[in-house]
């Protein structure tokens, strides 16, 4: 609603004659025709004298109020912006449930995984027969098929690899001054032991190394 239709419904509501009311303000009844079919505009002092008479603030008197048009865009756009941040929880939920579920059967997985390594560079200053050179352990937690891949070589002597299991078992075995190896072997569930020593050398000074892969 405009200034000039708020014009006339006050006076209205006054029950008063266009005449009547440019009488009050003192203007021409055209004066007060002509706000209210919005051919001019009351000045500022006259606003305040129109909103005096009223009893209400310029504020108010200028406050333009909503159409039924507007009132119905307004609940048309507020349900939308309900709908869409309904939508945008569902599939955000949605996602995360995928996520988590994802997550879920990754982790399944990766509790059956092996991926065991160990590798080192070493030179020894030898007195005894033989050289601890490194002892390892890894778990196998279903039994099945492990890759494994070894490579190891010492410049003087021989190195022996060996794994076993809780119960001395042996399930591989490897002797020589260069080993390479890559097979695929089969263990049961449970714990295992790598042994790596190394004998028959003649120099006082030994140096060797060794890497080594257990995965599935």
């Amino acid at each position: 609603m405009n200034i000039g239709e708020q014009i006339s419904r006050l006076r209205k509501q006054k029950g008063l004659s266009q005449d009547e009311f440019a009488n009050v303000l003192k203007v021409s009844k055209q004066t007060v025709s002509n706000w209210e079919n919005e051919k001019s505009y009351p000045d500022l002092e006259m606003l305040v004298k129109i909103s005096d008479y009223f009893e209400i603030s310029v504020d108010e008197l200028l406050k333009q109020k909503k159409t039924a048009g507007t009132e119905n865009y307004t609940k048309r756009k507020w349900r939308f912006e309900i709908l869409v941040t309904l939508l945008v929880v569902v599939i955000g939920s949605f996602m995360i449930l995928l996520v988590a579920g994802y997550l879920k059967i990754r982790s399944e997985f990766r509790k059956d995984d092996v991926n065991f390594t160990m590798s080192d560079s070493k030179t020894y200053q030898v007195s005894d027969p033989t050289i601890n050179v490194a002892n390892a352990y890894f778990t196998v937690p279903k039994s099945g098929h492990l890759d494994l891949e070894l490579d190891a070589q010492i410049d003087d002597g021989e190195l022996h690899v060996l794994i076993t299991d809780s119960n001395k078992q042996n399930w591989y075995h490897l002797d020589g001054q260069s080993l390479e190896d890559e097979q695929t072997l089969y263990f049961e569930k449970g714990s295992y032991i790598i042994q790596i020593d190394a004998d028959g050398y003649e120099e006082d000074v030994v140096s060797l190394e060794y890497c080594m892969e257990v995965k599935n």
